[in-house]
Parts: structure tokens; sequence; C-alpha cells
């Protein structure tokens, strides 16, 4: 997938636009079955949150203990991400993929026999530990090879925009996996299946062409910075933590409005609504092309994002607030897609993997911030304060993007 002929893209051919550019991405060889791979082994990333709570609420009955291994998970996930980036782009991704995909698998079969067994608390939350720093970095790798393999900004744009909306089907589709496995099962199948899902996503994946030829870049100086050397790198991070950090405080804030009403259940609902309006706007954002540079489309999608949280501070019927978040929601995969297209801009060649897992690590960072903020002020009896703390935060990444339009700002 590395040659104009193989992507079905010529020099001589007029750029895609519209729909076109999906057709275009879906023709590419190999293409469709990477995305499919890609897909099932990241279902267990929208899995873990619901699958942690309720296995050891099911063990233990203990809510205390389950938020703490929800908490040791998200902190394996930040810490250990740049870590497997850096692998891939040093060692190459089938590799990685591999051993993460298998490991992780083993890491959730040992936590199912020590919630089982019952052992001392300990155990599970370190292994829960161990399950988040196993994650398989299929996002960094999938942009990567998108990065490399299309010549075409319009088809690297469409993918780049595909792979924000996969990670909103993955936290739609993965918690409704794990709700139907507890209805027909329990906890402890539900896990096994999570294992399965992560072997077998990471095996096909790493099985494809085009994941094989991520090999490190010849002639590559080794710099401990890694991609951190980069000051336009170093100037993406702040604003992935407040910018993807802002929506897990928009999630909890939602939560909280719901169960304030008396109505917990629509909770999901509201979640779901903001979802389903992000999946429209990424693939509408995918397929055309706009005006200006990928870090000005950012701050304005911030901006937008801004804008719908403060008005959602505002509404108390909970069906308006659907409709709200599911306009507001319409910027928000083509936020998360520019951002992860202006970090492409800056990074170096020998680090992109590195790069994307840096802004994944900070986005879970700026969500765990934003979490507690919005948990606070729920428990302080202001249950949609947490959509202020959002609109705050993507205020203040939109403003850290007027520095990403200055050529000087960003330079090495």
């Amino acid at each position: 997938m590395s040659t104009d002929a193989e992507i079905g893209h010529s020099a001589h051919e007029a750029p895609v636009t519209g729909m076109a550019r999906y057709l275009r991405l879906a023709a590419t060889p190999g293409a469709v079955p990477m995305t499919l791979a890609a897909l099932v082994g990241r279902l267990p990333s929208g899995m873990a949150g619901l699958l942690l709570v309720t296995g050891f609420v099911q063990s233990n009955g203990s809510y205390a203990q389950a938020g703490v291994a929800a908490a040791c998970y998200a902190v394996g996930v930040g810490v250990s991400g740049p870590l497997r980036g850096r692998a891939v782009d040093r060692r190459g991704a089938r590799g990685v993929l591999l051993v993460a995909g298998a490991g992780q698998a083993l890491a959730f079969l040992a936590l199912l026999a020590a919630l089982a067994a019952e052992t001392p608390a300990v155990v599970p939350l370190a292994l829960s530990f161990v399950v988040g720093a196993l994650l398989p970095p299929i996002g960094p790798v999938m942009r990567t090879m998108w990065s490399r393999s299309l010549t075409d900004q319009g088809l690297r744009s469409a993918a780049f925009a595909l792979e924000s909306v996969i990670v909103d089907a993955v936290f739609i589709v993965g918690p409704s996996v794990v709700a139907l496995l507890l209805a027909v099962s329990n906890s402890s199948v539900a896990i096994g299946v999570t294992a399965v899902f992560t072997a077998a996503g990471c095996l096909a994946l790493a099985g494809a062409p085009a994941i094989g030829a991520l090999r490190p870049v010849e002639g590559a100086a080794r710099d401990w910075r890694g991609p951190l050397r980069v000051a336009g790198v170093r100037w993406m991070l702040p604003v992935g933590l407040l910018a993807t950090g802002s929506i897990t405080g928009v999630e909890v804030a939602l939560l909280a409005t719901a169960d304030a009403q008396g109505h917990a259940d629509l909770g999901g609902l509201l979640i779901a609504a903001f979802s389903v309006g992000s999946v429209f706007g990424g693939f509408a954002y995918g397929a055309v092309k706009l005006r200006g540079t990928s870090a000005a489309h950012l701050g304005v999608f911030l901006a937008v994002l801004a804008a719908g949280y403060a008005v959602a501070v505002a509404v108390t019927n909970l069906w308006l607030l659907a409709v709200v978040f599911a306009v507001a929601g319409v910027a928000l995969a083509p936020m998360m897609t520019a951002q992860y297209t202006a970090m492409e801009e800056v990074a170096p060649e020998d680090a992109m993997t590195e790069s994307f897992a840096w802004l994944n690590a900070l986005g879970q960072g700026g969500g765990a911030l934003a979490a507690t903020a919005a948990g606070a002020l729920a428990a302080d009896g202001r249950p949609g304060g947490g959509f202020l703390v959002a609109a705050a935060m993507s205020v203040a990444a939109a403003l850290l993007t007027l520095a990403l339009r200055r050529p000087r700002a960003v330079s090495a």
C-alpha cells in the first residue's frame, strides 16, 4: 500500500471529494479487512470500563474497589501508551501488536481467575493496571499506516475521519456488547469474550501486509526524547489534554444530570445522542475539503463544542438535552480528526506512532482531571457543572491552537 498504483490514485487524476473518498478508500487493497480487524481489536477499549465495574461488583459487591480498578486501568493505559508507540516506531508494528494482543488477552484471563478465586484485592487491582498497560496501540498504528500509505491528501483525510468515527462506534458498541453478555450470562463470560476480541483483532491486523510494512525509518537518529524533541509536538500535547479530556467531563455531567432528575437510565441515551451526532459529523468532515489549516479547523470545532456545552448548562429537559448534544456532537469527530491531522503535520516521521500515542495518553490524563472535577461538582449538587468544565477546557484548547498556526511556534 505504499505506491499510487496500489491505492488507486495517480498524479494525473483529479482529487476525489465527497463520499467518493470513502469508496476510493474502501477500494484500497487490504483497507476493509484491516478496518474490521482494528474494530474488533479495539472493542475491548469500549468494554473495559463497564466490564471492570461489573466484574468487581459481582465478585465482592464493592463499588469502591470497582472504581479503583477502573482508575488502575486508566493509569495503565496512560503511562504505557508512549512506550508502546515508541516500540512500534523502533521495532515495527507487527511484533508489538502480537505481543500486546496476546499479553492483554492473558491479563484479562488472569483477572478473571483472580476474581473467581476471591484473591486479596491487591491482585485483581494490579491486574487491572496490567490490562490497561498492555492495551494494543491499534489507533496510533492505524493512523501511522494511513499517513505513510496514502499519498492523496483527500484519502488521508477520509482515513483519519474514519478512525475518529470508529472510536465513537467502539464506545457505542462496546458497552452494548457487555450489556448483552451480562444479560445472557455473567461477567466471567464477558471478560473471556473480551480476551478473545483482543487476541483475534490483533492477530488479524498484524497479518496485514501494510502493517508488516511499518518498520523503523532507516537512518533515523535515536533521540531519547523521541517526538518531544519537536516544539510542535510539545505544543499539541496540552491541546490534546484539554480537548480530548473535556469529553470525559461531558459524559460524567450527562450521567449526573440524568440521575439528578430521577432518570439515571437515560444517561446512556444522552451519551449515545452525542456519539450519533459525532459519527455523522466525522463522515461529513472526511468527505469535504475545507479551507484553512488543520489547526484552524481544530480551533473552530473546539469553539463549536464549547458553545454547545455552555448551552447545555441552561437546559433542564432531558430530551431537549439529547437534541443539544446530537447537534453539538456533529463537531466532535471532526475535532478529533483535525487534532490528529495537526499532530501528523508536526510529528517527526521516525516517531509518528509515539506522537499519536502521546496525544492519546494526554487525553486520558485530561479525562481523569475532567471527570474528577465534574464528579466533585455533581456531588456538590451541581450535576451540570461538568458542562462548564468541558466548555472551559475546550476554549483553552482553542486558544492554544492559535500558536499552531504560526510556523515559528512549531519549528523544531
